[in-house]
């Protein structure tokens, strides 16, 4: 209790009339109270001379939360006198400190509106004495209640986590509502786990102080984690020193874990969205894994191992042409065992691989080793590279010949199970060789201009200088053409016959033009002859050029060389005109076949050039300039170079006449 200190002799008045109160009068308070904040001293007896209640409770407090509504009840006269002050003389103040102030304020409602200490004033009247009054004062500590920060987290499947921020608030004790659960947490533990019925989706947080008032509830939603997927290892691949773990798609809602299985080896934390693992290879094992899915909480709550994949070592010798495979168990399934891609039948183990190969190769084998079935299923593989020690007999190539645009021929190659490794003898009848070379393919370049048929052969020789028997010769169409008449309105084609494995009588031949654009139109019907007439060559062309496609069963199309057949240019020109307007001859036009590329010139008795041509649709009138044709005798030039490249030059007179 806080009073306003009266002078010592009315102090000893007060007593003698009411020992228990500090009485004074109205206008002797006025006077020792200047600016109503001074002559007030502390109550050392603490004697509650009024209460502060919930408003929503009913229940007394000894402490305010923000936002909160709390009556104000006086109890002073409980102390005095059975009298019931009227609340109407009852006055009430608020503030950082005392206030020494009779007050205005009869209002018994107070809802603080900041955090922090505040100090309630009461003016109590003197039942007995009207005339005077007592101050009563009462601190309290007002608390702020902010919304409780708090994190969830989906564990597994009907579980959350809720992990609450007690750096955000001052709360002593916290309420979590799950569904129909309620949990009461007290400030300072750790997360906690709850089970989330089927449609729960959110979380209810609501803080509390003890004995006093509560945050506003805050609820927060959250996605239940889908239901786990039993993880897999869908590759385990020794590469060198190193395996290189594939796995299959990873759920984010879910941590996963890569456990070695057969030898002590710290566990591995996937990231998220991780899909390879490059580890080394152990030691002391070859070495077994499993994936194990947990939640993002607890593995107790929730574990799913994946499938064990062992890794497999292929390891590989060879002696005599034999090339020796093996692997130790490791608890697949089945076994798969590929040779430069190529898949070898019934892979056990020990394993002889001899069709095929050849001394002096190296070759890749790649051993698959499949545990278990459908999604889970888990593949180790291991590759191992043998060189092929000597065999006695080489395999015997094929061979395929055609020429190409520039008239020279190609020649394809294969070997029997060797697509590459090994050398190529290609030789041109059988006694010049053109290419020693791995490719399969190569071209005869000392051939620039075939004159007569040619034919080829091919031989294999391994890393060890083996050398297989020569292949069959294949001998590739050998054509020929010239003009049937002294004009060349047609043309005359023959050929030799296609030397290859296939049957003769089998072989079909189509003879090809060529068109103005590059492009090749076929002129006869399929043949079994070796000639043909071309009744009809194309008439704007100087130069015709002829092919044979060779058809045989099982082959591609061998083309022949290309024959040609050059037909003469020729210019045709009258020895006079007549440029008098009567509509005969009065103009001097050139007339020829194949006039493609020219210079046509006309001078006069004086040497000076009087008309110019270089283009068919180009005539001559006679006339110089604009004046009128002068009869007499003109020279004129021709000067063209023909499709076969051969320069011609014509000269001649040309007489005006009237």
């Amino acid at each position: 209790m806080k009073t306003q200190t009266p002078p010592e002799h009315v102090m000893s008045l007060v007593n003698m009339l009411n020992p228990k109160l500090l009485l004074l009068p109205a206008l002797l308070l006025a006077a020792l109270t200047p600016g109503r904040g001074q002559g007030c001293f502390v109550n050392a007896n603490g004697t509650r001379e009024f209460r502060v209640y919930d408003a929503a409770t009913r229940q007394e407090v000894t402490a305010l939360c923000v936002g909160n509504r709390y009556r104000l009840k006086d109890v002073s006269d409980q102390l005095t006198s059975p009298q019931i002050i009227p609340p109407s003389r009852i006055y009430y103040l608020t503030g950082p400190a005392i206030t020494c102030a009779a007050g205005t304020d009869t209002t018994t409602f107070y809802t603080p509106a900041t955090a922090g200490p505040v100090v309630i004033t009461q003016n109590t009247p003197n039942l007995t004495n009207p005339a005077s009054g007592i101050i009563y004062s009462r601190t309290f500590e007002v608390l702020a209640r902010p919304r409780p920060t708090f994190a969830l987290l989906a564990c597994s499947p009907g579980v959350v986590q809720v992990s609450i921020d007690y750096a955000k608030d001052s709360y002593n004790t916290y309420q979590v509502q799950v569904g129909t659960l309620t949990d009461n947490v007290p400030r300072g533990a750790a997360p906690r786990s709850y089970p989330a019925a089927a449609g729960v989706t959110s979380v209810t947080v609501t803080g509390a102080y003890t004995g006093s008032c509560a945050s506003e509830p805050t609820a927060q939603s959250f996605t239940p984690k889908p239901a786990p997927l039993t993880p897999a290892i869908q590759r385990l691949d020794r590469q060198g020193p190193s395996f290189v773990l594939q796995f299959g798609p990873l759920q984010p809602e879910y941590t996963y874990t890569l456990q070695q299985t057969d030898a002590p080896a710290p566990d591995v934390r996937l990231s998220p969205g991780q899909t390879t693992l490059t580890l080394p290879v152990p030691a002391a094992a070859n070495g077994c894994y499993r994936l194990l899915l947990t939640d993002a909480c607890s593995p107790s709550l929730l574990s799913v191992p994946s499938a064990t994949l062992c890794s497999v070592l292929l390891t590989g010798t060879s002696a005599n042409g034999r090339n020796l495979l093996s692997w130790p168990p490791n608890g697949a399934t089945s076994y798969v065992l590929r040779r430069d891609g190529v898949v070898l039948p019934g892979a056990t183990s020990p394993y002889v691989d001899s069709v095929g190969i050849v001394c002096g190769v190296s070759y890749r084998y790649r051993l698959e080793a499949t545990t278990g079935s459908g999604p889970t299923a888990g593949v180790a593989t291991s590759e191992a590279v043998v060189l092929t020690s000597a065999l006695r007999t080489q395999p015997v190539p094929a061979l395929f010949v055609s020429f190409n645009a520039r008239n020279q021929p190609e020649l394809t190659a294969s070997v029997p199970g060797l697509p590459t490794g090994g050398q190529l003898i290609y030789q041109r009848d059988n006694t010049l060789t053109i290419a020693t070379t791995a490719r399969r393919t190569t071209r005869d370049s000392t051939l620039t201009a075939p004159t007569g048929p040619v034919c080829y052969t091919v031989r294999f020789a391994d890393a060890c200088g083996n050398q297989s028997a020569a292949s069959p010769a294949f001998c590739p169409v050998f054509l020929t053409a010239k003009a049937a008449d002294p004009e060349g309105t047609r043309a005359q084609l023959a050929w030799t016959a296609l030397g290859s494995p296939a049957p003769a009588a089998a072989v079909r031949y189509t003879v090809e033009a060529q068109l103005a654009d590059g492009t090749w139109r076929a002129v006869s019907a399929a043949l079994a002859a070796l000639d043909f007439l071309d009744l009809q060559p194309a008439a704007d062309r100087q130069v015709l050029r002829y092919r044979v496609a060779a058809r045989a069963p099982g082959q591609p199309v061998s083309y022949s060389n290309t024959a040609t057949v050059a037909r003469q240019l020729k210019l045709f020109l009258p020895t006079a005109f007549s440029p008098n307007g009567d509509g005969l001859n009065d103009v001097l036009e050139l007339k020829g076949r194949f006039l493609t590329t020219f210079r046509f010139s006309v001078v006069d008795r004086n040497g000076q050039e009087v008309f110019r041509a270089a283009d068919r649709t180009q005539t001559w009138n006679g006339r110089i300039g604009n004046e009128q044709p002068v009869p007499g005798a003109y020279v004129w030039r021709f000067e063209a170079t023909d499709e076969t490249g051969l320069r011609i030059v014509q000269h001649g007179t040309i007489t005006i006449v009237r």
